[in-house]
């Protein structure tokens, strides 16, 4: 079937794009480049004193005396905890040490398809119509990517690629979307390790995907080294688990999959490591009577399967750590380390029994945190914050130090004062939070759960079930989320004002899906 742009209204779609003209006239765009051919070079410059694409300047966007350009380069990886980076020697060394990590980030929309879609429109899925993996809600057919931060990228002359996963059932035959220079995205199945294709044609077998991968966006950043500024994005497989082509499924879940598939060099790499999720008391919860109702009869997890898994996982992870060496090897040699922003972060993350459960799509703490750490210019060393942020605020924060003008309203909180040492001028108290589902249905289409997060409470509940089916967690004193206080009547209080925020968020757009609410009251002892 042929690819659709998504038939709804997105809010605040377009804004005049005389703001760019510009910076438009200032360089030529790369055209569509397989790997190892080199795109046009954009111009530098269009005069004493013009700003180069993707200048920040002293004085704002374009105004002032200019400084280097600002490249972007987005390493993503795929169902990664947030304590998995631990076990990344290169990753901690090359990236933590030496920028920003965000302890609260979040995953709002834990699911492949839903989280990517928001880190490339900067919203969320009731703006950019991808609820779920398939579906009627679901897929790369349920976006529009006419416009993306890659099309907002590519006007302001950078030079654009996207290499590895992508939104889940793209069509072979299909054309490249819209504003990559470079797209080289694996072909369905994507979570083959061994066995995949690219879009350009090239095939491999028997072969590792992470080390393509690796090579691929190596040779952009080698052969794009100049004046001109370019956004590469490197969306790895790891530590997914392994769908080989044999496996049956569509790709939603985890069916007919396997442990990841590990490089040879990594297969003997920490034995006798075991899951953090053994440490905790939710580790096959004993009671679960008071959980959501995907949850409530399910039977107690292996440990010797999570030990298992978890130990694929981590080897897995090994090899994008190298990789992440690779990266910045390579931006030193060639120059631009000092003037690239490296983002490293993960579509969602994992459970590993908590709950006695395997997997993601659930609105967890497990499976909504998720790794970011931001190393480049400006961005303090060796630093952290506890600052609430999400994989739809990284959009923002991205088209701010990158100075691009989106076309469409974005729904994230740009966090780059907080990212460069500044005061933070905004910040939301409560986030949304959500999944998709397949439904059809008049009464709830394309939802399965809807909530809202705070620093202190966890809220959410099955669309149309009430308090039948949803939750609510006091993460201070309950950090593990053992006791489901939905029923408290102590807690009614808290509960309707969570609600009264969920559904003011529900249907937000832009600015007001950051609106500060107040603190809520939590009663007494």
């Amino acid at each position: 079937m042929p690819h659709q742009p998504h038939s709804r209204l997105r809010r605040g779609l377009r804004v005049p794009l005389a703001a760019l003209v510009a910076v438009v006239g200032l360089a030529l765009v790369a055209p569509v480049a397989s790997p190892g051919t080199s795109p046009v070079a954009s111009s530098a410059t269009s005069g004493a004193g013009t700003p180069l694409p993707g200048t920040r300047t002293a004085a704002g966007r374009g105004t002032a005396v200019t400084e280097e350009p600002r490249n972007v380069v987005l390493v993503l990886t795929d169902d990664m905890r947030a304590d998995d980076m631990r076990h990344m020697p290169h990753v901690r060394k090359l990236l933590v040490d030496r920028g920003m990590t965000f302890r609260q980030a979040q995953s709002p929309h834990p699911l492949c398809c839903p989280a990517r879609a928001e880190i490339l429109s900067g919203q969320y899925a009731q703006n950019n119509g991808v609820h779920h993996n398939s579906g009627p809600y679901g897929g790369w057919q349920s976006f529009d990517p006419s416009s993306t931060i890659a099309t907002w990228a590519q006007d302001a002359g950078y030079r654009t690629a996207l290499h590895g996963k992508h939104l889940n059932h793209f069509e072979r035959g299909e054309p490249a979307d819209p504003g990559w220079d470079n797209f080289d995205i694996l072909l369905e199945p994507a979570t083959d390790y061994a066995n995949f294709d690219f879009f350009n044609g090239t095939s491999y077998r028997r072969d590792y995907v992470t080390t393509r991968l690796d090579q691929r966006t190596v040779s952009d950043l080698e052969r794009w080294a100049g004046p001109t500024p370019y956004m590469v994005m490197a969306n790895h497989v790891a530590p997914h688990i392994w769908m080989p082509r044999s496996a049956r499924g569509d790709g939603d879940g985890d069916r007919g999959g396997r442990p990841p598939m590990v490089a040879p060099e990594h297969r003997r790499a920490l034995a006798g490591l075991k899951p953090r999720s053994f440490r905790v008391p939710s580790f096959n919860e004993a009671d679960l009577r008071d959980k959501e109702r995907v949850v409530r009869k399910r039977g107690t997890i292996s440990r010797k399967e999570m030990r298992t898994l978890n130990l694929a996982r981590i080897r897995s992870l090994l090899s994008v750590d190298d990789a992440v060496k690779n990266l910045v090897d390579t931006l030193r040699e060639t120059g631009e380390l000092d003037s690239t922003y490296i983002v490293f972060t993960s579509d969602n993350g994992y459970a590993l029994g908590e709950h006695r459960f395997t997997g993601k799509d659930r609105l967890t703490d497990e499976i909504m945190d998720v790794p970011l750490v931001v190393r480049g210019p400006g961005v303090p060393a060796g630093r952290t914050s506890n600052r609430m942020v999400s994989l739809v605020d990284l959009t923002a924060t991205l088209s701010s130090l990158m100075d691009l003008s989106p076309d469409l309203t974005l729904d994230g909180e740009d966090f780059s004062d907080t990212l460069l040492g500044r005061r933070a001028t905004a910040r939301r108290d409560t986030m949304l939070t959500q999944t998709g589902g397949k439904a059809t249905g008049v009464r709830d289409p394309g939802w399965t759960y809807r909530g809202v997060l705070t620093k202190r409470w966890s809220y959410g509940r099955r669309v149309n079930d009430g308090m039948r089916d949803g939750f609510l967690y006091d993460r201070d004193r309950d950090p593990y989320e053992l006791r489901n206080l939905i029923l408290s009547k102590r807690h009614a209080p808290v509960r309707r004002e969570l609600e009264r925020r969920l559904r003011a968020l529900g249907d937000c757009a832009g600015a007001e899906c950051n609106r500060r609410f107040g603190k809520v009251r939590a009663p007494r002892r």
